[in-house]
């Protein structure tokens, strides 16, 4: 491993995989389609409050490695930062064909050429994230164009406005005050009444980018002390928890803007993890340890696609051996313990596969110059 490999980013990527198989739990377990009553469920309700950090940890992981780079505003050098896209491009293209593989040998769906290719163009399964990031990989450039020509008071302002666009709607914009007894019980009414402007809440990814900017440039994160950061946390957890289940109390989940992914409780929850994980002095860890978690945050983005593979195997058997949903929950460790296993074993021959094409091409082109 690196001398200068920061263990603690290493960590949050593999956190931010492991939440993903933990937050998947709900959607293939039943959970969305049962009534939030009754301490299981309740349980899970605070659960999935706090593995939605998933996907917006990578998010502002990004802001944090990559909002330094300075990338000059022509054709050469944006062309020199696109092709660092093909190694995500790859690793997706060979992680859905193994995807593809599974479907047809062993669920034995009958695929087509076409049905391969409209599979991979359409980011199914588990990639939405995917499609999602190759836009936000070539916005990078020009995002850190705006950072690095602003000063601190600018920085602040427009970390304070993408916040205030995306997240606010998610505090205001929920409340129903025409239906009686809604604000009492909120689960009766979802006809919430639009108090601030919501347009532009779907740019929740460049929130995330700017915070984690905002975190690198002026945050001393060695500083902070990592038990108050975690009593914070569960305090948040708690309290979000409690508002979901409030939110849906005695009725199927109700997945509002207050927990979703820009939402304001992912906001604060996502932070405070990041603070946390990278608050911790990993210098005495042992060598060997730090270089095996290397390797598997390396693995984590493959498998947080290949996860689809043993998520659709175990879940079919868990219903069957579990009828009860509620009765689900004591699963858990097991389901999700086995997804990320097998995925990132899965990533891995992605990885060698990867290794052995690089190989290739490298001893093909230098045949080709030689020639």
């Amino acid at each position: 491993m690196r001398k200068d490999r920061n263990l603690g980013l290493d960590i949050t990527r593999i956190i931010a995989f492991i939440s993903v198989p933990s937050v998947h739990f709900f959607l293939n377990s039943g959970f969305y389609d049962t009534p939030v009553l009754g301490e299981k469920m309740y349980v899970m309700v605070i659960l999935r409050t706090l593995f939605m950090i998933c996907v917006p940890l990578f998010m502002l992981l990004s802001g944090y490695l990559m909002s330094e780079q300075r990338i000059l505003m022509n054709k050469k050098s944006l062309w020199k930062q696109y092709k660092k896209l093909s190694k995500v491009l790859i690793t997706y293209i060979l992680a859905t064909a193994l995807i593809l593989i599974y479907r047809g040998v062993g669920l034995h769906e009958q695929l087509s050429l076409k049905s391969c290719i409209s599979n991979i163009l359409g980011f199914n399964q588990y990639s939405w994230y995917v499609e999602m990031y190759i836009g936000f990989f070539l916005l990078i450039p020009f995002l850190n164009c705006l950072w690095h020509n602003i000063q601190k008071d600018g920085r602040e302002i427009l970390v304070l406005v993408v916040i205030v666009l995306t997240t606010i709607p998610s505090i205001l914009n929920i409340w129903d005050f025409e239906t009686p007894k809604a604000l009492i019980s909120p689960w009766i009414s979802t006809n919430y009444k639009t108090i601030v402007p919501d347009w532009w809440v779907i740019l929740y990814p460049i929130t995330y980018y700017y915070i984690g900017a905002y975190i690198k440039c002026y945050i001393d994160i060695k500083k902070l002390r990592t038990w108050k950061l975690a009593v914070l946390l569960v305090f948040a957890v708690s309290i979000f928890g409690l508002f979901n289940i409030w939110r849906s109390y005695s009725v199927k989940f109700v997945w509002g803007p207050w927990c979703g992914w820009g939402g304001f409780q992912n906001v604060i929850d996502t932070v405070l993890i990041f603070l946390i994980i990278n608050s911790i002095d990993y210098q005495k860890v042992n060598e060997k340890i730090a270089s095996f978690l290397a390797v598997i945050s390396n693995l984590t983005f493959g498998a947080y696609i290949l996860s689809w593979i043993p998520d659709t195997n175990n879940y079919p058997k868990l219903k069957e051996l579990e009828p009860i949903m509620q009765s689900r929950l004591k699963y858990f460790p097991i389901i999700v313990g086995k997804t990320i296993i097998i995925a990132l074993i899965l990533s891995l021959i992605i990885f060698f596969c990867i290794k052995i094409i690089k190989k290739l091409f490298l001893n093909l082109r230098k045949k080709v110059y030689n020639s």
